[in-house]
């Protein structure tokens, strides 16, 4: 069975991250090439990258009714269907509404993927090496978010977003050989066949302080380092160091060095979240690991709005992006050590998953929204100030949340 469990894992996360390349590249594309797409204002950047955010809320329980109805390999492959044909969509439409329809589309893909991920690893996984199988997975299918963001980046400064978009989108469909290949048709679901959940049980995963704190903590987390930063890098770049910057003779564009310094950010960790994964499993106070992690962003996003010299603010850039991703991974290592531990799993994970698609989907249109009525040195400011709360809290000592949970599914029984 060992011997089964990583190339599943592993070609799950390769193929996912083929179809993410297209949505990656817009995060560095769009704020910069919006009129090239047919849109009007920076505003419609925003409301495109959360869109598809926004249509996964609603879906994604129904995603999760999905699969208990069909098996894994028929999801994955309606996911890359649909993430092919928005992708090529993108080279194809000049105006917003279309756009908006492309976009949501790509929301029911990216569920498919995300849900049929969480599903896969706590069917193959143990408490031994549980973290190490989440982080290979958030390292590999992040490939996608660096080819994206990097071949995105430079080739739409040259050539313009309409090629590049068709020529991804069409990649995308080369991967469906290697579904059949490597992923399972269907996931054992113990509960489903012999279990029944009771309403009380339902509100005893609702009333899980722990898993409470956890959600919230992923919305905001998310929200801040990944949805609103991801969708404003270039732009940030594009006001501190204007449009262009020569870097060693060569003369960059905002999209470009955006892309290029989130390559950076994609390109290392795959080597550094396993390892982490690694750490996470041998240890019970991932809530410390995580206020460690939330920290070093609360300092980084003082800095990151002001105008410093490049040689220091790129480093930290870059630490700050490597964190988020560390924070990703240790939110998703708990949350799946407290499914493995609760009788509807598919429940637990699709509650997470909705929350942290709330908290993506509000970052592009909230960075976007506050920039103009706060300003953006007192946006990043206030993202730091939460971050910080954040800290404190998970500074408070611990008993361990496995050991906690544990007593409290104990008693339930």
């Amino acid at each position: 069975m060992e011997k089964n469990k990583k190339p599943s894992i592993v070609a799950l996360a390769l193929i996912t991250a083929v179809c993410l390349i297209g949505d990656s590249m817009l995060y560095i594309v769009l704020p910069i090439h919006w009129k090239e797409a047919g849109l009007s204002s920076l505003i419609e950047v925003g409301i495109l990258l959360s869109i598809n955010r926004f249509v996964r809320l609603p879906l994604n329980p129904l995603i999760g009714f999905i699969y208990t109805r069909i098996n894994l390999r028929n999801g994955i492959l309606l996911a890359v269907l649909l993430a092919g044909i928005t992708t090529v969509g993108y080279g194809l439409v000049n105006n917003f509404s279309l756009w908006l329809i492309l976009r949501s589309v790509w929301g029911i893909a990216w569920s498919l993927f995300k849900l049929g991920a969480f599903l896969l690893i706590l069917q193959l996984t143990s408490d031994s090496n549980r973290g190490h199988f989440v982080g290979t997975y958030n390292g590999l299918y992040r490939i996608g978010s660096l080819v994206g963001m990097l071949v995105g980046g430079v080739l739409a400064d040259i050539y313009g977003i309409k090629i590049i978009s068709i020529l991804v989108g069409l990649l995308s469909f080369m991967s469906i050989p290697f579904i059949y290949k490597f992923i399972p048709k269907a996931i054992e679901r113990e509960e489903n066949k012999h279990q029944r959940i009771s309403i009380r049980h339902y509100l005893h995963i609702f009333s899980n302080a722990k898993l409470i704190w956890i959600v919230v903590t992923a919305f905001f987390s998310i929200m801040i380092l990944d949805g609103m930063l991801n969708a404003t890098l270039s732009h940030i770049i594009n006001i501190n160091f204007n449009n262009e910057y020569n870097m060693f003779g060569i003369v960059l564009g905002a999209a470009s060095l955006a892309g290029l310094l989130q390559a950076i950010r994609w390109g290392i960790f795959p080597f550094i979240s396993p390892l982490l994964g690694g750490v996470l499993d041998r240890t019970n106070r991932k809530g410390y690991m995580l206020s460690f992690f939330l920290v070093i962003a609360s300092i980084a996003l003082l800095i990151i709005p002001l105008q410093v010299p490049f040689i220091i603010w790129v480093p930290i850039l870059l630490v700050h992006l490597l964190v988020t991703s560390s924070v990703t991974t240790i939110l998703d290592t708990i949350v799946t050590e407290i499914a493995t531990l609760e009788k509807n799993k598919v429940l637990i994970m699709t509650v997470y998953t909705v929350v942290v698609d709330l908290g993506a989907a509000f970052g592009p249109i909230l960075g976007y929204t506050l920039e103009g009525k706060i300003g953006l040195t007192n946006l990043f400011w206030l993202g730091s100030v939460i971050c910080f709360l954040l800290t404190l809290k998970w500074l408070i000592p611990e008993k361990g949340i496995t050991k906690e949970i544990k007593i409290e599914t104990s008693s339930q029984n």
